[in-house]
């Protein structure tokens, strides 16, 4: 494609984009500044104007992303409507007055302003990454709340009720059915527009169709039954800037009055604002396979909302609908997103006449949408699991905390919503840091190593198991949670030999964490208790951080290695130091695949079999391998691995011992090796082919019948084991 085409391309892309999303930027400016009442209509619809197009070419320009594209969100005008609801009620301020109007836009650019500043601190002192930690449950808790407030501010326009009023017994009996008929009609022509074709501006479509049918009632004489219009709107952008007034006594005087609802929402728009446009553009990075700069993004975002501020316009977020409304016409770049934005500030200047007959109810619809894919579906799916019997503690915390996020939102507005947000994240995370630092704990006996030994051997070391401990560490090992793991070793009863301490699940250790480990293992080998690590995946962080502050820690790969090592050395204590050393070689006369067998026997078994000698990590077959052959170990031991995963690490699925046999499977059913098989150490094995073996079963029959009843039995064997372990994990 020609630099020409691709210029078109962008720049149709762009225009696409800025119109498919044109009844939410309308109807998100009526939101903003709707108790202010009729005043609402060309006051909310410029300020959105004035942030969609100014506001975008500002952020289009600023930002690093490959699609910069924002305007109007829900939440953050919910929040500005807030404010405005506060001002209103002050005398001064009358909407019914040019002043009146002035002084409000100007209270609230001063907070759009601030909320501007704010942001660009936030990213300066390095915050903006802090919007990745609010816990899922607040988060679902604005959503919701905004829904809801979204819904009921659309009740005056649905029923063809004064703008900002509050519906009453007295009103509805005002209200025009027709109206309210076709804001839903509206709304449900959206919703499944938008299921059947999602490639379709639904919104934009359901717009036209909605103003047709009220244009259709109003050439038959039913406009008024139909719902009012936006009406004759300012035709010129908003100079001097909107914080004039308040440069007055009059104005510092309003300023002083309305200094803590000011802030307070300034605040609480940054806070907004931010969180939103960064969760937005870690959508937009997986569509687009990009990655953002989160600080950058949020001085890009303030320096906008500054600007918007000045100007009178609303708050302004990176906007996931426009971005996938010009993806899906096909734009990728920043020019997309510069045309967007300059063709929404065209269109207000150029089509007021056609904005003025847009119908109320009709946008009311259109934002019935928007507060439907507002609504949080994790809430859903919590709720469904609720329904479904789960009243586990986690599930009715995470319940609680949405429903008490959205009661106070509903009752004292978006800014105490977020306080309370606010509140309740740091309290969970206190929580979470406080709450047990171990994720589980096992006994080796519950979940043995995925070594397998020989008989005699496993059954002297079963008992053994009861004296080694597993605890899986889960959260970061830091400051805040070492003496907890302290307190977790001390109360270890007398009869654990051995702890280890699976670390795979710490998300970060420090100073403060390396030194409790250092003093868990103290603490254990002062009560005869050797402690190991385990699980940390090398050059990781808390591997790292081990290194750095406690390198003489010993530590094995996973937990696994760790309670073989652990089995092994508590076999060579005592009476079991000759099972350890009988398990450094077998004679294949004492193999598994032998039992039963006579010397004579024996000696025409060893016959057919093909020695074969591996060195440490000597590879005896790969996965995928024809299978024709099994093994017999007479010394060292090979370990069944998965395949490498992109890091090149592999998963021990066992590993055999001196005495054991290996690849009976694949032999036996024809199938190829499901896995590779490594030499842990010098290893001799012995392979007896499948041609071998059917030829024993002609010469030699009672032989090989007994040979296929030594595989059937070490096969049911390792059943048993792999059953029994399940069953005590199900414990």
């Amino acid at each position: 494609m020609g630099p020409g085409t691709a210029w078109l391309r962008e720049t149709l892309a762009g225009c696409g984009g800025a119109l498919a999303v044109l009844p939410v930027v309308l109807t998100l400016g009526l939101l903003a500044f709707a108790p202010m009442g009729a005043a609402a209509l060309p006051t909310g619809i410029l300020a959105a104007f004035v942030t969609v197009g100014i506001g975008g070419l500002l952020h289009a320009s600023l930002s690093g992303t490959r699609l910069p594209v924002s305007g109007p969100s829900s939440a953050t005008a919910l929040t500005l409507a807030a404010l405005v609801a506060q001002l209103v009620a002050d005398p001064r301020l009358a909407p019914t007055t040019a002043a009146g109007v002035q002084g409000i836009v100007a209270l609230c650019g001063a907070a759009l302003l601030l909320s501007g500043t704010l942001q660009v601190g936030f990213a300066l002192l390095g915050m903006a990454r802090l919007a990745r930690v609010v816990p899922q449950p607040v988060l679902a808790g604005f959503m919701n709340s905004a829904a809801l407030l979204i819904v009921l501010s659309q009740l005056p326009l649905l029923l063809d009720l004064p703008l900002g009023s509050r519906p009453s017994p007295e009103a509805l009996r005002l209200t025009q059915p027709w109206a309210l008929a076709l804001g839903l009609g509206t709304a449900g022509g959206i919703w499944l527009l938008a299921r059947r074709w999602p490639r379709l501006p639904a919104a934009l479509l359901g717009l036209v169709a909605g103003t047709a049918v009220h244009a259709l009632c109003s050439a038959m004489g039913g406009a008024e039954s139909a719902g009012a219009v936006i009406g004759q709107l300012p035709s010129a952008w908003p100079w001097p800037p909107a914080l004039a007034p308040l440069l007055s006594p009059i104005g510092l005087e309003l300023l002083q009055s309305h200094a803590w609802p000011v802030f307070a929402t300034a605040l609480a728009l940054a806070a907004l604002a931010a969180l939103e446009s960064l969760l937005n553009l870690r959508a937009m990075d997986q569509l687009l396979d990009d990655r953002h700069d989160p600080r950058r993004e949020l001085i890009a975002l303030g320096c906008a909302n500054m600007a918007c501020g000045l100007l009178g316009g609303v708050p302004l977020a990176a906007m996931r609908a426009r971005a996938l409304a010009t993806l899906q016409a096909g734009g990728k770049g920043r020019m997309a997103a510069l045309v967007g934005a300059s063709v929404l500030g065209l269109l207000y200047l150029a089509g007021g006449p056609l904005l003025a007959v847009l119908p109320l109810p009709v946008l009311a619809g259109v934002m019935l949408v928007v507060a439907l894919g507002l609504a949080d579906r994790w809430t859903g799916r919590l709720l469904a699991r609720w329904w479904a019997g789960d009243h586990s503690r986690d599930l009715v915390l995470s319940l609680g905390v949405v429903v008490l996020v959205m009661g106070t939102t509903l009752w004292k507005g978006m800014p105490a919503g977020i306080g309370l947000g606010v509140l309740l994240s740091l309290l969970t995370f206190a929580w979470r840091m406080n709450r047990s630092l171990v994720h589980d704990r096992y006994r080796a006996s519950a979940r043995p190593s995925r070594r397998i030994y020989p008989a005699l051997v496993e059954a002297r070391l079963r008992p053994l198991r009861e004296g080694i401990v597993v605890f899986e560490l889960d959260g970061a090992l830091f400051f805040g949670s070492g003496d907890r793991l302290l307190d977790e070793v001390d109360a270890l009863d007398t009869g654990c030999r051995w702890l280890v301490l699976d670390l795979r699940r710490a998300g970060a250790i420090d100073e403060s964490g390396a030194v409790a480990l250092q003093t868990a293992v103290a603490r254990a080998a002062r009560r005869g208790i050797r402690v190991e690590l385990a699980g940390l995946a090398e050059g990781s962080a808390p591997a790292q951080a081990l290194r750095s502050f406690a390198p003489a820690l010993p530590h094995w790969p996973d937990a696994d290695r760790a309670i073989e090592a652990a089995e092994l050395h508590l076999l060579g204590q005592g009476e079991g130091e000759g099972d350890v050393r009988a398990m450094a070689e077998v004679p294949l006369a004492e193999a598994s695949l032998m039992a039963g067998l006579d010397a004579a026997q024996v000696a025409v078994v060893i016959a057919c079999l093909l020695p074969r000698h591996l060195e440490a990590g000597e590879v005896l077959f790969n996965e995928g391998e024809p299978g024709d052959r099994l093994y017999v170990l007479s010394r060292g031991s090979v370990s069944i691995l998965s395949r490498p995963d992109r890091a090149g690490r592999t998963q021990r699925y066992l590993s055999i011992s001196p005495g054991m046999m290996i690849g009976e499977t694949a032999m036996l059913d024809g199938g190829g090796r499901t896995a590779s098989a490594v030499a842990d150490t010098p290893t001799e094995a012995h392979a007896l082919s499948l041609d071998a073996l059917d030829a024993l079963s002609r010469s030699h029959p009672e032989v090989a019948v007994r040979l296929y009843r030594n595989v059937a039995l070490h096969l049911s064997q390792r059943l048993r084991g792999a059953a029994g372990a399940w069953q005590a994990n199900a414990r």
